[in-house]
C-alpha cells in the first residue's frame, strides 16, 4: 500500500538466495525482477547485488542499505497489514539478551517500557541462549546477542550501535596507579556471573595483554552488585559506557576512564527477530536501534 515496488523487489532479493526465487515469490519473472534492481540501481548510484551462477546477494552497499532501511521497511508494512485487517497487534514482547551488563540497552528498553504502560514486557538472559530455537520454536519475540553467526530464512535480524567498554572505579583507586594495566594487576575485578560478561572481561585482559589467571576477582550476581561494591572502592569493572551509569557513579565519587588508545575494546551486538511479527515489535526494534 505504501512501499514502492522498486523497494519491495529490492527486499524480496536481499531475503532470498537467487532472483528466481525471489521472482516467485513476487509473482514476477527472474528477468522484470532483474530490470527491477536495474532501475533501483540507477536512481541510487551504487551496486546493490552480485550474482554468482544462479545464486545472488547483495554488494556491501546493498547490505548497509537493507540494514538502514529494514526497521522502516517492518514498521510501513505491518501498518499497512494493520490498515487491511491482515494482523492484529500483539500487547506482549518476549525478550532473552545475552547479559545487558549496564549496557545503553537497559537504559532504551526501560524507556520503552515507560512509553508503553499498556504492553507487557518479559526479559530474561539465560546462560545459553540457542538463537534459532528461541526465535521459531518459543514464544520469544526477541533476542539480544553478541553472536553473529545466525543465518536463517525466517530471521531477520539488523545490528544494533557499537558499545565502546572502558573502567569504572573509585576515584581513590584510579589515583593510586600510573596505568590501567596497573589498576587491573593490583585490584579486584568485579563481574558478573554470566558468560557473556566474562567474555568481555578476558577480551579486554588479552588486550592489555594481561593473563586473567593473574586477575583477583569478585563474581557477582546481579548488575546492582557491581555498582555497589564500586562505590565501596571493593574493586573495578569493565563496562561498557552507559551515560546514566555515569551520572550515577560520578555522585559516590567513582569514574568511567576510556582506555587507551590501542587499547580500546567494544562489544557489537545484534537484533534478532521474526520476519512476521507485530507493529510493536518494529516499534521496539526502532527503539532500541537509536543512537
Amino acid at each position: 500500500m505504501f512501499l514502492s515496488r522498486q523497494l519491495i523487489q529490492f527486499f524480496a532479493v536481499a531475503e532470498n538466495s537467487s532472483l528466481a526465487e525471489a521472482a516467485e515469490k513476487l509473482s514476477l519473472t527472474p528477468s522484470a525482477l532483474s530490470h527491477g534492481i536495474h532501475d533501483l540501481e540507477c536512481k541510487t548510484g551504487i551496486s546493490l547485488i552480485k550474482r554468482s551462477g544462479q545464486k545472488s546477494s547483495l554488494t556491501t552497499a546493498g547490505k548497509d542499505l537493507y540494514q538502514q532501511l529494514l526497521p522502516y521497511y517492518i514498521r510501513i508494512k505491518n501498518i499497512s497489514d494493520d490498515l487491511s485487517g491482515k494482523k492484529k497487534n500483539k500487547n506482549s514482547i518476549n525478550i532473552k539478551t545475552d547479559s545487558l551488563c549496564y549496557s545503553p540497552l537497559k537504559d532504551k528498553i526501560m524507556l520503552f517500557c515507560k512509553e508503553s504502560r499498556n504492553l507487557t514486557i518479559s526479559m530474561k538472559s539465560p546462560e545459553l541462549i540457542d538463537i534459532k530455537h528461541e526465535i521459531l520454536n518459543t514464544n520469544t519475540d526477541i533476542v539480544i546477542s553478541s553472536d553473529f553467526s545466525i543465518d536463517n530464512d525466517e530471521i531477520n535480524h539488523l545490528n544494533l550501535p557499537t558499545e565502546k567498554i572502558g573502567i569504572i572505579a573509585h576515584n581513590s583507586l584510579l589515583k593510586k596507579y600510573d596505568s590501567p594495566s596497573d589498576l587491573i594487576m593490583n585490584e579486584r575485578l568485579i563481574r558478573v556471573e554470566t558468560k557473556t560478561h566474562k567474555d568481555i572481561l578476558n577480551r579486554c585482559l588479552s588486550i592489555l595483554k594481561i593473563n586473567p589467571t593473574h586477575c583477583h576477582s569478585i563474581d557477582v550476581t546481579a548488575e546492582y552488585d557491581i555498582y555497589k561494591l564500586i562505590s565501596d572502592s571493593a574493586g573495578f569493572s569493565l563496562l561498557p559506557e552507559n551515560k546514566t551509569l555515569i551520572d550515577k557513579i560520578q555522585n559516590k565519587n567513582c569514574s568511567f576512564i576510556k582506555l587507551p588508545h590501542g587499547y580500546d575494546t567494544s562489544i557489537r551486538r545484534r537484533i534478532y527477530f521474526k520476519k512476521t511479527h507485530s507493529t510493536i515489535i518494529s516499534d521496539f526494534i526502532l527503539m532500541i536501534r537509536r543512537k
